[in-house]
């Protein structure tokens, strides 16, 4: 029995042949491994197969953004500190110190959910094998020492971007959801199983969630294993699937945010695509999966003949290749695409739109989690990160020290309320307006945790997003692809409504930024709102000398700087460096 053959059967491990060969390869040569994939797809299975297969000892760390360093790498037991000091005996190692002390294996679950400051404590062990610990000295990694760490890919948008630092420190294995056999394989080695029918039933359905055009995320094949479960318990017939798809199902899809049916509508529209001609006792499908194309992770589906279909709409470029591309040339003509074309093709090509935008917005971002400042307050139930050398300080001399004597360590991230205000005059209209939502998006992911709004203006100002309004990304950008571009230029509107979402910010520094190109041919005196804003950026467009004078003049008056590009596709980068500075 080879190597990979042994993995599988003494793990459970079914089908990833490939994945497991490239894991393994990586560990033996003492490198790092990245396994990234969607929810459900077996990465922890196969980084805890690989790890155990090997004898290694293993210490697990699940990627939170409350986890410390201290936890990471260890802390001081404070009681023996103020009986002894700082001496080895009161310190308590980490994960990542006993893995390096003991050669195993640190496995790190959703290493993007961690903040970048505990991402960065691995540097130093990853390339050097070895960390300084305060008090205590270097510890020495043994032999046999190494990370394999998990998370989900970039478009989920729950999760951050890990930096491009610790990025090119492991060695990368992607999972995608495994083959319609293989899927069946697995509900039938999780539910003991053997009715074929069913096993292909209940698989078609949770397969068919990925495909959904109102449905956001899919399912995993966890999904399938409990429909085919509650299924068996309920009765074992096509009602039974029904009701146990309303229950397993709820909780493991997310909708579109425009997407116009209620959950159990979409449910039931998924599971009668599928049971539509199933004789209701035997489970025996009369139906086959569409022959179909998936695109990246979330599975947009499209039919063989959909390129035939938007090619009498749309005129692609010789070079255009992969699907990104394509979903791109979609974003630049949905206005004029979406005319021409029926209400279920234009929800597809505005959903392949939206991820194409989403996409390029992603792959400019680092991390995307706030900066945080340290901050030492007096002990409070729940704070476990004790500061010992300011609560020495405060005890010094003291016969008995009080609760408020214990300073311990919190972390309070820096809050920004920024408004976003984007010219869509006439002069925006085509590829501008796509670039402008890739702009919007960069903001509502790089400001996911604060407070932000988005207004468009041409001969008045729209908003499209207020303040203190709870919005996902991608209907934010799904508004902005529907703004028409149209109209005169009243950039002393858009300002105004700009100001008047900033003064409902509840918390934080407060910014303005406008895209324009400077030109103002609607409203009086924009320089007199510009002035009563606490901080006013520009990102001027190139244009004529009066122009520029005129942006240069509003962001001195708003107190804040002007950005000149030569190009719009510049808008999204100069955006996401203008909130970092900020930041």
């Amino acid at each position: 029995m080879g190597e990979i053959e042994e993995i599988q059967k003494k793990f459970g491990v079914v089908g990833r042949e490939k994945e497991l060969e490239k894991a393994l390869s990586v560990i033996k040569v003492s490198r790092h491994l990245l396994i990234e994939g969607p929810v459900g797809v077996g990465k922890t299975v196969i980084a805890l197969a690989i790890s155990n297969h090997l004898n290694k000892p293993v210490y697990r760390v699940d990627g939170d953004e409350r986890y410390t360093e201290q936890k990471l790498t260890g802390w001081f037991d404070p009681p023996v500190v103020l009986k002894l000091g700082y001496v080895k005996e009161a310190f308590i190692p980490g994960q990542l110190t006993m893995a390096m002390q003991n050669g195993g294996v640190l496995f790190i679950n959703e290493l993007n959910r961690m903040p970048e400051a505990v991402q960065n404590v691995l540097l130093p062990s990853m390339d050097e094998f070895k960390i300084e610990i305060p008090k205590i000295g270097r510890i020495n990694a043994k032999s046999g020492f190494t990370i394999i760490a998990t998370q989900n890919p970039r478009e989920f948008i729950a999760t951050s971007a890990i930096s491009e630092a610790l990025r090119d420190r492991f060695e990368l294995v992607t999972l995608d959801y495994q083959p319609e056999e293989e899927e069946i394989e697995i509900v039938r080695l999780r539910t003991g199983v053997n009715d074929h029918n069913l096993l292909k039933a209940v698989v078609l359905i949770a397969r068919a969630t990925r495909g959904h055009p109102d449905i956001r995320r899919g399912t995993s094949i966890r999904a399938a294993i409990s429909i085919c479960m509650l299924a068996l318990q309920l009765g074992r017939n096509v009602d039974a699937i029904r009701k146990a798809c309303h229950m397993a199902l709820p909780t493991r899809i997310e909708l579109m945010e425009d997407a116009k049916k209620p959950l159990p509508n979409v449910i039931d529209e998924v599971v009668d695509a599928v049971l539509e001609k199933t004789t209701p006792n035997s489970f025996e499908l009369k139906v086959e999966s569409q022959d179909v194309d998936v695109k990246k992770n979330d599975a947009i589906i499209m039919p063989q003949n959909f390129m035939e279909v938007l090619s009498k709409f749309i005129k692609f470029p010789s070079d255009e290749g992969g699907g990104e591309e394509v979903g791109w040339v979609l974003a630049q003509q949905y206005p004029e695409v979406k005319l021409k074309v029926d209400e279920n093709l234009r929800k597809v090509i505005k959903r392949i739109a939206i991820k194409a935008i989403l996409l390029r917005a992603l792959e400019m971002l680092g991390p995307t989690k706030r900066s945080a400042k340290l901050k030492r307050v007096i002990y409070q139930f729940g704070k476990d990160e004790i500061d010992l050398d300011s609560t020495l300080e405060q005890i010094l001399g003291k016969k008995e020290y009080q609760p408020e004597d214990i300073i311990v360590e919190t972390r309070e991230k820096k809050k920004l309320s920024c408004a976003l205000i984007v010219d869509t005059s006439l002069s925006m209209a085509g590829e501008k307006l796509a670039v402008a939502a890739v702009g919007a998006a960069v903001l509502a992911l790089k400001l996911k945790d604060d407070n932000y709004s988005l207004i468009t203006f041409e001969t008045d100002a729209r908003l499209l997003k207020g303040m203190n309004e709870s919005k996902g990304v991608e209907s934010v950008i799904s508004d902005l692809l529907e703004t028409p571009a149209t109209g005169h230029t009243n950039i002393e509107d858009g300002l105004r409504t700009g100001l008047n979402e900033l003064e409902k910010a509840r918390t934080g520094e407060r910014l303005g930024v406008i895209i324009t190109d400077g030109e103002c041919t609607r409203g009086y005196h924009p320089e007199e709102v510009a002035i009563r804003y606490p901080k006013l950026c520009v990102i001027m467009i190139e244009g004529p000398v009066q122009n520029l004078e005129f942006s240069m003049k509003l962001a001195r008056l708003g107190k804040g700087k002007m950005y000149k590009v030569k190009d719009f596709n510049e808008v999204p980068n100069v955006l996401y460096n203008l909130l970092r500075e900020v930041a």
